[in-house]
């Protein structure tokens, strides 16, 4: 990199980090993880509440922080103009996991009189097949049966409340995305990776040792991408093996779920966060020990969750230009009380 480009990017960081810090801190004063206000029934370090305002409760969760001002400051990323879509083709995944359908699309004729020639198209999809973005009513604290500010199971099937609409009717979700190229330090460091169809769990120490090998600062709003590997393998793999490894194997490379990753995730207080993977959280997780990192986020914080998002440019680009932040723009599927959507990502440089 060169000295002037670095002396830029370091202005361009110091003005963005200001204007972060500034509403961040004005706005949304979190208390301690120990520290905040108990929620009958759940579990300390709940934030339910926390966002509500004049006494509607809060259906979009910690994308509360990307208010206009750190929007501004994450726009300071784009210095090229270059930019990478982040989902993956709606056909990727060959055999999806879990029992969904497969994705399929219908070309539509519709030159039927003769008068015009013109095409259409229908398709379907299950929007946990692919590339999705995880809704605040998508996982219930499987204990309880609740979901985020404490919708039942049984209101989540009858209402609207949580859906991805509420994120859409705010302007989507813009902000100061960071890429922890997990996979790129491991492969550096170790060699070989672990495959992505076991059980590895990566831990908040691994994290950290990326974040300071790409000398990568986090910020409060950030939305943090974890690049496991597990797209890659998927493309690189046999239909035989894309078979066993997602369809017969519920087991998928993640996070690992525990209490320090739980409070590791507080006390950075993301706007969203987005692993490569099935899950972002290694998976299964153990649901007895209480860490399952699927509660924590979507329930007890509100913090949406991005799951097998396509890394694999961004990585490559990211990797080019010796930075892993970037301003990011998504778009979800404007679906009143949706559950889950394609992203509509697009890492801007």
């Amino acid at each position: 990199m060169s000295d002037t480009l670095k002396t830029t990017q370091d202005r361009i960081s110091a003005v963005a980090a200001t204007l972060t810090g500034g509403l961040l801190g004005a706005s949304h004063e979190f208390p301690a993880f120990d520290a905040a206000p108990k929620v009958d029934g759940e579990p300390q370090g709940s934030l339910w509440g926390f966002f509500d305002k004049d006494g509607n409760k809060d259906e979009v969760g910690t994308l509360n922080l990307l208010t206009p001002s750190v929007v501004l400051a994450a726009s300071h990323e784009i210095s090229t103009g270059e930019h990478i879509q982040l989902d993956w083709a709606l056909h990727n995944v060959e055999f999806p996991g879990f029992g969904r359908k497969q994705f399929h699309q219908k070309k539509i004729d519709m030159n039927e009189s003769g008068n015009l020639k013109y095409m259409d198209d229908e398709i379907y999809i299950n929007t946990q097949s692919g590339s999705q973005w995880d809704s605040l009513k998508h996982f219930a604290h499987q204990a309880t049966g609740k979901y985020y500010n404490g919708l039942t199971h049984e209101q989540a099937k009858t209402t609207d409340t949580n859906g991805i609409h509420n994120w859409c009717e705010r302007g989507g979700i813009v902000g100061r995305g960071v890429l922890v190229d997990w996979l790129r330090w491991y492969e550096h460091k170790n060699g070989n990776a672990p495959s992505p169809v076991s059980k590895h769990e990566i831990s908040v120490e691994e994290l950290e040792a990326t974040l300071k090998w790409q000398g990568t600062t986090l910020r409060p709003g950030d939305i943090m991408m974890i690049r496991s590997g597990y797209v890659r393998w998927h493309d690189n793999a046999s239909a035989s093996e894309r078979k066993s490894g997602t369809q017969e194997n519920g087991i998928a490379i993640g996070m690992q779920s525990n209490e320090k990753s739980v409070r590791w995730l507080y006390d950075h207080h993301f706007a969203a966060v987005v692993g490569d993977t099935v899950a972002f959280e290694a998976w299964p997780p153990k649901f007895e020990e209480g860490w399952c990192l699927h509660e924590w986020l979507l329930v007890q914080w509100g913090t949406p969750i991005g799951e097998m998002w396509n890394l694999e440019e961004l990585s490559a680009l990211c990797e080019k230009k010796g930075r892993w932040s970037f301003f990011l723009t998504s778009a979800p599927l404007h679906v009143k009380g949706g559950i889950g959507s394609p992203p509509g990502a697009i890492a801007l440089f």
